[in-house]
């Protein structure tokens, strides 16, 4: 019997996955329509940080794939989450990120400020300058727990450009401070077991797809979940992931095998 006969939900990552910077693959709703006739629901797990909720569903309704913030996990979801579980005296930020996302951290009930933080977060910004990285690292200097969104050091995409990512910038403060921060996201599997909690489902009854060995798969074997690596020519080869396939849709023959 397939490995996929038991998968309830789908988790899915996003840039690689269903699409490339500002194309959707052409494979990516006939897939989805599958698992929808089948019940199956799915989640778009990233480790993406540089936008909220309503922001994907825009960009994937304007891409042609109708969407809803609810069909979105990200590891500012997680990261919120994490610190209201697991850090619940930390009720101060120093954020650095975007500026969409920083009313997510709000909502949520923290307050963001420049002086006393309780806590440093790292995520995806584009308005990072000299003078932030400077303050963020006087304040991890003076031992104030730091939290990065995701360990991804780029962004992938389609654009003449190179995007640098969290992960990258993690590694400056690290290289600066002496300090280790802590880092969210995928592959810890606490993000995935966390948005399976919220469906009521467990880790064991999903499937995670994805198209980096290091964090998608990696998230879904640490969580104990189906796996399968969307595999683009010139990528890492692995025996790691239960199915290495070139694009979604091949997916939908082999499940009922």
């Amino acid at each position: 019997m397939s490995k996929l006969s038991k998968v309830k939900h789908v988790f899915l990552d996003m840039d690689g996955t269903i699409y490339q910077g500002k194309t959707m693959y052409p494979t990516t709703q006939p897939f989805l329509d599958f698992l929808k006739s089948r019940g199956i629901g799915y989640t778009f797990l990233t480790n993406n940080s540089s936008c909220g909720m309503n922001d994907y569903a825009e960009k994937l309704t304007r891409m042609g794939l109708p969407a809803v913030p609810e069909d979105f996990y990200s590891s500012t979801n997680y990261c919120i989450s994490y610190l209201q579980r697991k850090r619940p005296e930390i009720k101060k930020l120093y954020l650095l990120s975007v500026p969409t996302i920083r009313p997510e951290f709000e909502e949520a009930g923290f307050e963001l400020v420049e002086e006393n933080p309780d806590a440093v977060i790292l995520a995806f910004d584009k308005t990072i300058d000299y003078e932030k990285m400077c303050r963020a690292a006087w304040f991890m200097s003076n031992d104030i727990p730091s939290f990065a969104t995701h360990p991804d050091v780029f962004c992938p995409t389609d654009q003449p450009t190179f995007l640098v990512d969290c992960g990258a910038l993690t590694a400056c403060l690290e290289t600066a401070t002496g300090k280790k921060m802590t880092v969210l996201g995928k592959p810890d599997p606490g993000m995935l077991i966390t948005a399976a909690e919220k469906l009521g489902i467990q880790p064991d009854e999903c499937l995670m797809c994805g198209d980096r060995l290091q964090t998608d798969i990696a998230v879904g074997t640490n969580a104990g979940t189906v796996t399968c690596y969307i595999y683009h020519p010139g990528a890492p080869e692995s025996d790691t992931p239960d199915y290495t396939l070139n694009n979604l849709a091949e997916l939908i023959p082999l499940w009922d095998k």
